[in-house]
């Protein structure tokens, strides 16, 4: 039995498939913040009657490192966590800085002129009202002249 050994192709296609590569990892991983919990920040979403609500949590995050924008039926959430480095030997690191970024697709319509957003311990609250579903009424039919 042979064992497959692979080619050098001579360099060129190896340093273009590098560049593909890293231009993915670019675009992909290294601007959105991920931890053991999963994406950062962490963000839960409610339903209620007249509005959805966005509960993100953003521990050590100040609030003007955070832009939030919305559209009709998108959320997007974008930042900066800031970290200080601590004094003496790093000897074991947990904390992890840098930019961060979550867009979601929203299960309603909202009226993006009426989004509030207030931030307390470490958790920002953002409150999307929704717009108001469309009724249906009966139209008199008026008879022409």
């Amino acid at each position: 039995m042979r064992d497959l050994v692979r080619r050098n192709s001579g360099g060129e296609l190896d340093r273009i498939r590098s560049g593909i590569d890293q231009v993915f990892a670019d675009a992909f991983f290294r601007s959105w913040h991920t931890g053991a919990q999963g994406a950062f920040p962490q963000v839960d979403l409610y339903n209620t009657e007249g509005s959805l609500v966005a509960l993100v949590n953003l521990p050590g995050v100040e609030i003007n490192d955070v832009e939030v924008s919305t559209n009709n039926d998108t959320l997007t959430i974008q930042g900066e966590v800031k970290l200080e480095p601590g004094d003496g030997e790093l000897l074991w690191q947990e904390r992890n800085g840098g930019k961060f970024y979550r867009s979601f697709k929203l299960p309603a319509p909202i009226k993006a002129d009426g989004v509030e957003a207030s931030f307390k311990a470490g958790v920002l609250r953002i409150e999307m009202p929704k717009v108001d579903e469309l009724k249906s009424r009966t139209v008199k039919i008026k008879e022409s002249s």
